[in-house]
């Protein structure tokens, strides 16, 4: 889980998870970056994110320091990388540099509706990966996880 930041002076930002095994990536707006936003903007995510969700990982953000909260809400354990080390979120990284495509640095959050940020995840999710076998992450979620 991580998000990605507007510009300067802009107090929206976007809240992201991605699935680890079949890459889909889940979006929404958050009005800021305060803790009580991200936690509402987590359970917006859940009600919709197929299949369960084991763990979260996170960096040391002060929007993220309601681990605790999530953990006794989903029963979820939340685990922090090592400060400096977004290798160990290299997925999330990832798509993240997918969503700048569409949303460069600089761009003002507040003035994005939450149907264009879901209509740039959506082609994202529509996106063939090869770690997938050439398939995309919506096709990956329609299929057995057994076969991963």
């Amino acid at each position: 889980m991580d998000t990605v930041r507007g510009g300067r002076g802009s107090k929206a930002a976007v809240l992201t998870i991605v699935d680890r095994v079949t890459r889909l990536m889940a979006t929404t707006k958050l009005e800021n970056l305060s803790q009580n936003a991200v936690l509402k903007g987590f359970a917006r995510l859940m009600v919709d994110f197929p299949g369960p969700v084991r763990s979260v990982t996170v960096d040391h953000g002060k929007e993220f320091s309601c681990d605790q909260a999530l953990t006794k809400r989903y029963r979820i354990p939340v685990y922090f990388c090592h400060a400096y080390h977004p290798n160990e979120r290299g997925t999330n990284e990832r798509f993240n540099r997918e969503l700048r495509y569409y949303f460069p640095k600089g761009t003002q959050f507040d003035q994005v509706s939450e149907a264009n940020i879901q209509r740039a995840t959506a082609l994202i999710n529509n996106k063939p990966r090869k770690c997938l076998r050439w398939q995309t992450p919506v096709q990956a979620v329609s299929k057995p996880l057994s076969r991963w």
